[in-house]
């Protein structure tokens, strides 16, 4: 109440004493927080193949590889041992199930230490929280978002959580009197995979954990976006995990007749014979596209609209809506403000289910408007026939291959296009699958979508778009004035600042970024010491070296990565011009935060914050023996 007057009276009668050129500015304003892009600033992920960062993701699926689900075997623990023990009476009659998949290894592995957990509790989370929160860990670190920098934001945490399937073990094979804990309730509780990370990465806003099945990971993002639109937090991280602890989930889809018999998901093709069950984790770190221009991020793609929405009208709940499809597609562009013509690639849902796939295809074709061939052609594909099915988690590397795909400018191949299916109607429609790397098919404004549909009928879909593109280069007489600055911001030396929790893992760090940059020309050695300077955590254990160039920026990173690296300050005999950033290493590894105001000055020339690996965690066995399937 503003007096004895109701609060929307008042605010009526406010509106009343505008102008119409203020209320048209007001109006303006409010649907631009409404609709304003969303950027994709950081991610992290732990996939199959060894997949474990956005690179090696582009790398696997740029070369078109094909994980061999058909015959990848048992997936074994850190002690080598295999998960389940298919001679059990009643796990043989699964075992050649379960010899088919896209599994991740030494799952029983966590770093405790590094989130500060002890022991005691580590060992009653269920693995998918320990795996959500390292990879958490690893996208703020791409991201650049250090506790110092996210220092007074909100940060909502958007986490999905499929099947519990850590206790099964035990409920089947017995557990001791004593071996009942308190932590198994918040273990293996899904509302802890939200407040979890919230909770060990220090992060106050929303915390919030989603289910919709597949479609998980996309209703999730839907929720950030509106979320930070609605400034009800300034930055979010959205992530999922799915494990298939339990063997019986496996031997459930098979009645149900969802698995391939023959192990592998070709989505798209003559030989689609449904899924092969994948485990896999991914995070995006999301933030207002102005707030990160205005922060110095590198987003790799926007979002631009999203939708969720279920068909109720339909015969079953695992039944397949082409109506709902389409609508959730059109709510999509229609919150995005795109025309579906102006869309240039689709991440579908096609897990490989034949009908499922003729079904979304002709969807694709009505709903973006491409059912002429004579129309621009929309390129449509599915990460499913690399990397398995993931369920839970399979929007995630939808997701992550679409960001990337709009930030190479490139549409990465389509395992099986040499063997389409014939009953897609490719030649009477503008539907096409990517034989090769294919550039981007535009060279404006690059756009995608990703779907998501989870098989009890929440659908999802995401519209994405390029972030703009960097400033051309000057003119001549700027470039000159430019080419001064940028001489100045590289200028050596510069002092390289790497912590960690523990010696073990500091080692690990530098071999990651020595590996990571070694090989690669996108960088400057002032970019790499400011993004570890400003974006990272400073943790106890230190090292600091002093770097006046590319190579001695990696010898230093080798050194830091020897079991015993020494203090890598000011050899004896240093030149004079060495000291002042020797005076910051000392500092450094003396505990004191670094002076970055003093390095990089705000109102100076600043090198760029680059994407660069997090800092290496060190996996102990966290793993009681009635969790074992023996």
């Amino acid at each position: 109440m503003t007096g004895d007057r109701p609060k929307a009276t008042s605010y009526i009668d406010h509106l009343e004493t505008l102008s119409k050129k203020q209320l048209m500015v007001m109006l303006a304003r409010q649907h631009h927080e409404r609709t304003q892009p969303v950027a994709v600033i950081g991610m992290g992920c732990r996939l199959p193949g060894g997949l474990d960062d956005p690179r090696a993701l582009w790398s696997a699926l740029r070369e078109g590889r094909v994980l061999p689900t058909e015959a990848a075997g048992v997936p074994a623990d850190s002690l080598g041992r295999p998960r389940w023990n298919l001679a059990a009476p009643d796990l043989a009659p699964l075992a050649g199930r379960l010899r088919q998949g896209a599994y991740l290894t030494d799952v029983d592995l966590f770093d405790a230490d590094r989130f500060g957990i002890a022991h005691e509790e580590a060992r009653h989370m269920d693995p998918q929280q320990r795996l959500l929160l390292e990879v958490a860990a690893e996208a703020l670190a791409d991201a650049n978002l250090s506790r110092e920098r996210l220092r007074g934001r909100d940060v909502g945490v958007y986490a999905v959580a499929g099947p519990v399937e850590y206790p099964h073990a035990w409920l089947r094979g017995g557990i001791p009197g004593d071996g009942l804990s308190a932590h198994m309730s918040t273990g293996s509780s899904p509302s802890a995979f939200s407040g979890r990370i919230a909770l060990s990465l220090g992060l106050n806003g929303p915390a919030v954990t989603v289910d919709t099945a597949s479609s998980s990971m996309l209703t999730a993002v839907h929720l950030a976006v509106r979320a930070l639109r609605a400034r009800e937090c300034d930055v979010a991280l959205v992530g999922t995990c799915n494990l298939l602890l339990s063997p019986f989930g496996t031997g459930i889809l098979d009645r149900a007749g969802m698995l391939s018999p023959t192990g592998r998901s070709r989505p798209f093709t003559r030989h689609a014979d449904g899924h092969v069950r994948g485990e896999g984790c991914g995070v995006v770190v999301l933030k207002r596209y102005a707030d990160a221009i205005a922060d110095g991020d590198r987003p790799y793609a926007l979002v631009r609209g999203s939708a969720v929405h279920a068909q109720g009208d339909r015969p079953g709940i695992s039944v397949a809506s082409a109506r709902g499809q389409k609508a959730v597609i059109e709510r999509a562009l229609q919150d995005a403000d795109v025309a579906p013509e102006d869309v240039q690639y689709v991440e579908a849902q096609a897990n490989g289910s034949r009908i499922g796939g003729q079904i979304e295809a002709e969807t694709l074709a009505d709903a973006y408007a491409r059912r002429s061939p004579d129309a621009t052609p929309l390129y449509i594909g599915s990460c499913k026939a690399n990397l398995g099915y993931l369920e839970t988690a399979s929007g995630a590397p939808g997701l992550m291959k679409t960001v990337l795909a709009l930030a190479h400018a490139e549409i990465p191949p389509q395992p099986g296009e040499e063997e389409a299916d014939p009953d897609i109607p490719w030649e009477r429609t503008a539907l096409r699958l990517a034989a090769k790397p294919l550039p981007w098919p535009t060279h404006g404004r690059r756009r995608a979508a990703v779907s998501g549909f989870g098989f009890c009928g929440t659908l999802a879909h995401v519209v994405l778009e390029s972030a703009p593109e960097r400033p051309a280069a000057p003119a001549a007489g700027a470039a000159v004035a430019a080419g001064t600055a940028r001489a100045a911001e590289d200028a050596g030396p510069w002092p390289l600042l790497l912590s960690a929790h523990s010696a073990e893992a500091l080692a690990g760090t530098a071999a990651r970024l020595h590996r990571h940059l070694r090989d690669r020309a996108d960088w400057s050695p002032a970019a790499v010491c400011r993004t570890l300077a400003e974006g990272r955590d400073h943790h106890a254990v230190r090292y600091a070296a002093v770097v006046h160039d590319r190579s001695a920026l990696l010898a230093a990173l080798e050194r830091a990565s020897a079991a015993d690296p020494g203090p890598g300050l000011d050899a004896p005999g240093a030149p004079a011009h060495l000291t002042g950033a020797a005076r910051h290493a000392r500092r450094y590894v003396a505990q004191e935060a670094p002076a970055t105001a003093e390095l990089w000055p705000p109102d100076g020339p600043r090198p760029e914050l680059l994407h660069l690996p997090g800092p290496a965690l060190v996996g102990r066995r966290h793993w009681p023996d009635h969790h074992n399937w023996i």
